[in-house]
């Protein structure tokens, strides 16, 4: 890899992506920190970190995406003085410096990853990357799986709130009807269930999910021009609206804003999405069968 490439890895390019080729040609840079974000929903994380001790890649720190960048009792919390402090002591505990490159993976279409990634820029680190087609991907290229687990000093990292990266229940009311939402669920999720009138998706969002966003072959994002074919099927406009990424609770929507980075697009997320919305039985809620 040229010194121009290699700069290019860290930060110069505006795509969130990092390939597994690029990360193992790194791995051995100081300034490099690599986090193991895996995990499950319903899955105790200690078990997840029993995942990680059997195997992880060389360098990574597991990172518990129950705990860190996320107000204790309050998930689904960033913005108050209580968030500052929670994603302080996450930089702090992680040894995240100003000057580091992260990379973050998990290896469940990136979800996890992509929440962690969006919180850390939320609060001001930009330098952050998601490994494409996570650990899965890695281990299938025949790459290095390390048990050691690495030492590594406090982080230094002085967070600054990136107002623009978040929507709140308030400023979602506002913006709603005047913007693209997009919401990243499984169509399961997204079309709710007959049952339950209080399943299903925010009025006028547009269901762009996770998983049809990842090639499930490889555990990769589509290229680029399966990128724009998804979204332009899905809202032919949204090139030129603004853009509010939606999901069940933050996390499966990380992976459209994930995949609109890659195309240079800036999207911002609605923290708390449908279960912050369905909340107030007086709000509205659709269902697709």
């Amino acid at each position: 890899m040229t010194q121009e490439s290699l700069k290019n890895i860290e930060g110069k390019i505006t795509s969130p992506l990092i390939s597994t080729q690029q990360l193992n040609e790194i791995l051995e840079k100081a300034n490099v920190k690599i986090f193991d974000v895996r995990g499950i929903w319903g899955t105790d994380p200690r078990s997840l970190h029993n995942d990680y001790l059997w195997g992880h890649i060389p360098g990574a720190i597991f990172l518990d995406w129950t705990q860190e960048f996320v107000e204790q009792n309050k998930p689904l919390n960033l913005a108050s003085v209580s968030g500052y402090e929670e994603a302080k002591r996450s930089f702090k505990t992680l040894g995240i410096n100003k000057e580091d490159t992260v990379v973050l993976y998990d290896d469940d279409y990136h979800m996890f990853a992509g929440r962690i990634w969006w919180a850390m820029r939320y609060w001001g680190f930009e330098n952050v990357y998601v490994l494409n087609g996570g650990y899965t991907h890695w281990k299938s290229q025949g790459l290095t799986i390390s048990r050691e687990i690495p030492e590594f000093a406090m982080g230094t990292f002085e967070p600054l709130q990136q107002k623009h990266l978040r929507v709140s229940l308030e400023d979602f009311l506002l913006q709603k009807d005047t913007t693209c939402v997009f919401d990243g669920r499984g169509i399961a999720g997204y079309n709710g269930k007959p049952e339950d009138p209080r399943t299903g998706h925010i009025p006028g969002a547009i269901s762009t999910p996770y998983n049809v966003i990842i090639d499930t072959k490889t555990g990769v994002f589509r290229d680029k021009q399966e990128l724009l074919t998804l979204f332009d099927d899905a809202a032919p406009n949204w090139r030129a609206e603004t853009i509010i990424s939606s999901c069940g609770a933050g996390y499966s929507g990380t992976v459209a804003m994930l995949a609109l980075a890659s195309l240079g697009v800036q999207s911002s997320l609605f923290d708390g999405s449908f279960s912050v919305w369905k909340q107030d039985p007086n709000r509205p809620v659709e269902q697709s069968f």
